[in-house]
Order: structure tokens, then sequence, then C-alpha cells
């Protein structure tokens, strides 16, 4: 017996005619095709509209800057949106709707590979928002782009896709160079967007 509330119940066991609902992990053994866990390792993200993008202070162009970036790509966040909460009061009580959604930022990281010059690529996108040398700000049709986050399942099937609209990078950092380390160098680039979807289509 166990108390319950304050109530005794029988012990179920050994009661094999109530399977009940299932606790363990029994059913997802039993259907591996639907229990399939996402590997956060199995994914893409690419930088659309970016092949040709000019070198920092130079007249030579990047032919495959896309290939850099989705080659570089470390970790990157997965999009979301929020949404503020418009409160009606009256009397003791809240009422709330829903707001206007925000999608902030995200930070992707990447390896800083030499001779792709990964940290090149990502300096020459930022300078089409804002060039130092120039102090000119780069207009939105030439610094925003679209870029897309595709999960893929173990054996590299599209899973979902992502689309960010209207990307573009309000801040580089890296990585402090040290004579005792010997680890990688890697870059954190901050991407602004304007809106992020799921796209379906995308999937087979």
């Amino acid at each position: 017996m166990i108390k319950i509330n304050g109530v005794n119940h029988a012990s179920t066991i050994n009661d094999g005619t109530t399977p009940g609902t299932p606790i363990g992990t029994y059913v997802m053994a039993d259907n591996p095709n639907i229990y399939e866990i996402q590997r956060i390792n199995n994914f893409e993200f690419v930088v659309t509209d970016i092949n040709g993008i000019v070198k920092t202070n130079t007249s030579q162009v990047y032919d495959n800057a896309q290939d850099i970036i989705r080659m570089s790509v470390i970790s990157c966040p997965i999009p979301h949106f929020s949404q503020n909460a418009i409160e009606v009061k009256r009397g003791n009580t809240t009422l709330k709707y829903a707001g206007v959604p925000s999608f902030g930022s995200g930070q992707i990281k990447l390896n800083d590979f030499i001779g792709a010059d990964s940290v090149g690529v990502l300096q020459a996108w930022q300078n089409m928002s804002y060039n130092p040398m120039t102090e000119k700000v780069g207009h939105a049709s030439d610094y925003k782009k679209t870029c897309s986050l595709v999960e893929y399942s173990p054996d590299y099937q599209v899973v979902r896709v992502w689309k960010l609209y209207g990307c573009w990078i309000s801040n580089l950092s890296e990585d402090d160079m040290n004579n005792e380390s010997n680890a990688k160098h890697t870059v954190s680039a901050t991407i602004e967007y304007d809106r992020a979807v799921l796209d379906t289509s995308s999937i087979d």
C-alpha cells in the first residue's frame, strides 16, 4: 500500500492489465523512427548574396565568402522571438494581450582559418555597414543579408530550415593572443536580424 494525499492505494507493480501512461524508454525504443534525437552538431549557417564582397580597403574580392563562413562556423543560436505583454488592469486583476514581437540578435562563433581569411570576410561584411576609414555608413540594401540555419539529421537529411532576414554584423570580437596557450583562435560576430521564420518549403 502507498498513501497518496491521505488515501491508501494498492500497489500496481504487478498489474499487467493496465499498462497506463509510459514513463520509461520502452515506447521510445520501440519507435526509433519517431524518437531519433536531434544532434546539436548537425547544422550549417549560410549567408546568401555575400560572394564577391570586397576585401577591406582593397579592390580585391572574396569570391567564396559564403563557403568560408559556412565552413568556419563553430556555433550559432537558434532564432526565436519574444513578445512584450500589453496589460489592462481592472479592479484587482490584470488581463494580458500579445504585444509587439522582437527578434533581437544572435552571436555566431567561427574558427580563424588563416588561408581562408575567416576574420577578413567578417570584417569586410561589417565594413559594409560602417567603414572606419571613410567614416561612412553603408546602404541597408548592401549590408543586410539573408541567412539560413539548416538543421540536419545524423545522415544529413534536412530536418528544418530557419530563414533570417535583414542580417548584418553589429559587433566583432576575437580571442586574445596568449603566448602560454595552445588553443585555437576564434572570432565571434553579433548578427542583428529583422525577423526569422521556419521555412518548411525547403523540407521534402
